[in-house]
């Protein structure tokens, strides 16, 4: 028995090759054995020929699904999905896709991007004309999907355990979204904590008492960063940094500190021009809107500096601003770089980073720093040059096991 929509567009195409229906019904029925090369080339002769935009950005959409699955066309299926909103700018099932691509594709930033303009711009669930067959587009909720995902990659972890635990809450969604989003929230919950607070009432449990020590009264990185630069430096006042991957300018950032208690001034990077923008507006120090990847560097510093951060995502980006920085000329007296280790495949950034810096002369005083028992994420590093060696000698941890960075910094015995 012959598949109605395969007779229909036979039909109409022996009619007429270039009827857009016909050619849209012989794409679909290739489409449905998983012919996606011969489906993929009707779709694109149904967008072609006639003058129903609905069916040409119909058949554009099912264009770049048909890519999709052949796994090897990003590049083509994004000029399509463009085509799609460019033809029709009121209908989310493209911006949708153009997010979910990037997401899948690991271009983190640019699928964070459509998400947003997806979601500014479709509020509400409105009902659109219907289209022939799925289109993959789940509602606005995909929006919020995608921007969790992507926005735990560019740095956003507050916000993405915001949008899955949102995401958590909802009875409407597909059962792939509701298994995805109760993963995620496992799997990031373990890695991302709030910040580990330091108040005064601690002072008397630090490992090392630095000068200015009894006069803080919180400190705001996740881990102790900003604790420790101060310690190894002995509560150095006006030092210089450069942080790179600064995020917010104060929930879980590693200069704050400084810059607000101890006089240190600096230059911070970060690709996110919203969180350039708030960094701006609230915080002394010089802000650049930036890939970190390609920033010239040589430029860019001046000098020496007393600390270096490094802690872009994905991790294998900090790696490559890592070797960009040119360390022939310039000395860092403290450095924390981030590998996530915790992520397995992330082992390689690891090691490349420690060797790299052994290289040029830096010591690792400790490693795999965690915000629990379990998650290692970060290494930390001194220039034997520009640190105290009875300090760090009071500091240093060889341990390989993950060093939850309260009990490092504290005794808490």
């Amino acid at each position: 028995m012959i598949n109605t929509d395969l007779k229909y567009g036979l039909m109409n195409y022996i009619k007429d090759s270039k009827n857009p229906l016909g050619n849209f019904m012989l794409g679909n029925f290739y489409e449905t054995l998983g012919q996606t090369a011969s489906a993929a080339s009707f779709y694109i002769r149904t967008a072609e020929f006639g003058d129903d935009r609905l069916l040409q950005y119909e058949s554009l959409i099912r264009t770049a699904l048909c890519f999709n699955k052949q796994g090897s066309r990003v590049f083509v299926v994004k000029g399509i999905l463009l085509r799609a909103i460019s033809l029709i700018p009121d209908r989310p099932e493209a911006y949708y896709l153009l997010s979910r691509t990037y997401e899948r594709n690991k271009d983190w930033q640019e699928a964070y991007t459509w998400a947003c303009v997806g979601e500014s711009l479709f509020k509400n669930d409105t009902q659109f004309k219907e289209l022939h067959f799925d289109t993959e587009y789940p509602g606005l909720y995909g929006f919020t999907f995608e921007k969790a995902v992507s926005g735990w990659w560019v740095g956003l972890y507050e916000e993405s355990l915001h949008l899955f635990k949102l995401l958590n809450k909802r009875t409407d969604m597909k059962t792939v979204f509701t298994e995805s989003v109760k993963n995620n929230l496992k799997n990031l919950w373990g890695t991302w904590k709030d910040p580990i607070r330091y108040d005064s009432s601690m002072y008397e449990k630090l490992r090392f008492k630095f000068d200015g020590a009894n006069i803080i009264e919180q400190n705001y990185s996740q881990c102790y960063q900003d604790m420790f630069v101060l310690t190894m430096l002995n509560g150095k006042q006006c030092g210089k940094f450069i942080e790179i991957g600064c995020g917010d300018p104060f929930f879980g950032n590693n200069t704050y500190l400084l810059e607000k208690d101890f006089g240190w001034e600096g230059i911070s990077v970060d690709i996110n021009p919203e969180t350039t923008k708030k960094f701006a507006a609230n915080r002394k120090s010089k802000v650049l809107t930036h890939d970190a990847v390609t920033l010239d560097y040589a430029n860019l510093l001046d000098g020496d500096y007393d600390y270096l951060q490094i802690d872009c995502d994905p991790p294998i980006v900090s790696l490559n601003v890592l070797k960009r920085i040119p360390f022939e000329f310039h000395k860092f007296a403290v450095i924390t770089f981030e590998h996530d280790f915790y992520n397995g495949d992330n082992s390689i950034v690891r090691e490349d980073a420690r060797k790299y810096l052994a290289s040029f002369g830096y010591k690792m005083v400790v490693g795999n720093v965690a915000a629990d028992e379990y998650y290692s994420f970060e290494d930390w590093f001194i220039h034997p040059e520009m640190v105290n060696a009875n300090i760090v000698a009071m500091m240093k941890d060889e341990s390989q096991e993950p060093h939850k960075a309260d009990k490092y910094m504290l005794s808490l015995g």
